[in-house]
């Protein structure tokens, strides 16, 4: 292979160390050429990054700077852009210069990896693939139907027969009413009203003779002749107000005791008709029980030592009812239609039911 110094003019090969072309005249000196026009594919392909390893082929780092690059190897690559440049002799026409295209392709795209719920695992276009989940009304819950029921409490406690009150109105009674106690000689023949009005339940007193009494959850007031229950006790409130003294017509005065200094009394009803014990109150308050009480029944063995207590309200002509966490609980004879709850107990003649709404 003979080497020289290729001129760029004409393109005569001269000797390595000529300063001018012996054909043409032209200067040889070199003149710097960038490496990107002279070498475009020596480097890394923008499309690759600067990690993409290098085009096949290439002698060249792409790190090399032009003064490493030895001299006949640039001179060649001179003479190569001259010749493609130049008019070819056969056709006459001018060729466009000559477009380099790189062999380095851009890299594939990478498929977007399938991303995962960090907690179930699952891949999330497969989750979202899936119809949402639809959400219900809340107010839905709380307005489904609701069937209230009566259970009949039995002597040990537990529970007996479950009275559902799907209809609108049930009547309890002894021979009367869709609800019927034959043998309970305390209850009337129609005794009592149980009303539902979408989920609430309601009681009423259908005039009978002994009445529905409702166990209390919290302190009730009572009114001058109320009835209550403390364990086999009927009890009946007296807080009228005692009658002057004053003589007769005949300006006589009649023999009495000295009149208590009490708001109210507490009256025991007897089986016939009869009044047993009156109790007068200590002050403002009447403790009732088994013992240590203003009023004691030692003989109920259905009556807690400490059952219920009753005092004056100071700002009202009412008497308060507490039940002070008695056993068998404290019963109030209702008046008119109230409303039960659920967990609510009821006595009717001598059957003790049990409220359910749920």
């Amino acid at each position: 292979m003979e080497l020289g110094l290729a001129c760029s003019v004409c393109g005569h090969l001269n000797q390595l160390r000529a300063v001018s072309c012996d054909r043409c005249a032209a200067v040889l000196a070199p003149q710097p050429i960038a490496p990107s026009a002279v070498l475009p594919n020596l480097g890394a392909h923008p499309a690759t990054g600067a990690g993409s390893p290098a085009r096949p082929g290439t002698q060249i780092s792409p790190a090399s700077s032009p003064a490493t690059v030895p001299l006949h190897a640039l001179q060649a690559q001179a003479q190569a852009q001259a010749q493609a440049q130049s008019p070819s002799p056969q056709s006459g026409a001018v060729k466009p210069p000559s477009t380099v295209i790189s062999s380095v392709q851009p890299s594939a795209a990478v498929p977007a990896q399938p991303r995962f719920n960090a907690v179930t695992g699952a891949p999330l276009e497969a989750l979202q693939s899936k119809p949402a989940a639809k959400t219900m009304f809340f107010g839905a819950l709380q307005q489904q139907h609701v069937v209230p029921r009566l259970v009949v409490i039995k002597g040990e406690g537990g529970d007996g027969v479950t009275y559902h009150l799907s209809a609108t109105n049930h009547v309890v009674g002894r021979s009367t009413g869709e609800i019927r106690f034959n043998e309970d000689f305390f209850l009337s023949p129609e005794h009592a009203l149980f009303s539902v009005q979408g989920n609430r339940l309601f009681a009423k007193d259908l005039g009978s003779v002994n009445g529905v009494f409702v166990r209390i959850k919290s302190p009730v007031p009572l009114d001058h002749g109320d009835c209550f229950l403390v364990g086999e006790q009927l009890l009946r409130l007296d807080s009228a107000p005692f009658n002057e003294p004053g003589p007769d017509a005949n300006h006589t005065y009649s023999y009495t005791s000295p009149r208590p200094d009490a708001r109210f009394r507490v009256v025991q009803l007897l089986a016939g008709g009869g009044e047993g014990r009156i109790v007068s109150a200590q002050g403002t308050t009447l403790t009732l029980g088994r013992e240590a009480n203003h009023m004691n029944f030692p003989q109920d063995r259905f009556i807690s030592g400490r059952h219920a207590r009753l005092d004056s309200a100071s700002d009202s002509h009412h008497i308060i009812l507490t039940d002070t966490g008695s056993r068998n609980g404290t019963f109030v004879r209702i008046k008119g239609a109230v409303e039960l709850f659920h967990g609510d107990y009821i006595f009717i003649g001598q059957q003790l039911l049990r409220v359910e709404i749920s």
